[in-house]
This record gives structure tokens, sequence and C-alpha cells, in this order.
């Protein structure tokens, strides 16, 4: 019989896989709105909070309220940290992504059009 702890492993592995296979098929890129870009720029600028309606996973929502007030707070702490770390580049998003800041693939991109426009004037 397997512990908790076995179990919190293979529900872990299980999820990201999951994910990963989702992601796979949705290239993260796309998915990520062009408002966003520059976002990851502090300001020290609080972000304005918007009140959703969302279901989780009760075990999440049981845990997540042990750890005291302001749970909804980390929650949102947690998604702010992913997101931060998938746009930096720090993690993958899935199998195979390229971990280079998305920042970084665009102003690439801009690169490559700059040049395409230069070298159809005649500009070198």
């Amino acid at each position: 019989m397997w512990g908790p702890q076995k179990k919190a492993q293979l529900d872990l592995q299980l999820t990201l896989d999951r994910h990963q296979d989702a992601m796979r098929r949705t290239h993260i890129e796309e998915s990520i709105p062009m408002a966003w870009n520059g976002l990851d720029s502090f300001d020290g600028v609080a972000p304005h909070k918007t009140r959703v309606t969302i279901r989780l996973d009760a075990d999440m929502v049981k845990w997540f309220r042990k750890l005291g007030p302001n749970y909804s707070q980390r929650m949102n702490d947690v998604l702010r940290i992913y997101w931060s770390a998938l746009l930096g580049g720090q993690i993958s998003a899935y199998i195979g992504d390229d971990p280079m800041p998305r920042m970084q693939l665009e102003m690439n991109e801009l690169n490559r059009r700059l040049k395409e426009q230069n070298a159809e004037m005649g500009i070198t």
C-alpha cells in the first residue's frame, strides 16, 4: 500500500503529464495575449483585483484555507509565480518548449522584420 507521499508524487506526475500534453497541442506563445507584453517589468503598482468564480479541487481549497487568512492571495501568488517563471524562461510550458524569455523571442522577430524591410528598400 502506498503512503500519502507516494500518492502525492504520482498525482503530481499524472497532473503534469496531462497539462504538458494539453499545452503541447495549444502552443503557449499563441495563447499569451499581446497586451501582456512588458508586464514582466514590476513598477511597484499593485495590479487591479477582479472578482471571479472558479471551480477548484476541494483538497486544494482545504489546503490553502489551512494556511490561514488571505488564502486567496496565496493562490494568486502561486499563479503569479508560475506566470512570471513562464514568461521569464525559468520553466517550460511543455516538453520541448524553448525556455528563452518570450520578450526576447518577440525582439528577434521584430529584428527579422526590420532586416527584411531594409533589404526590400536596399538598405544594408
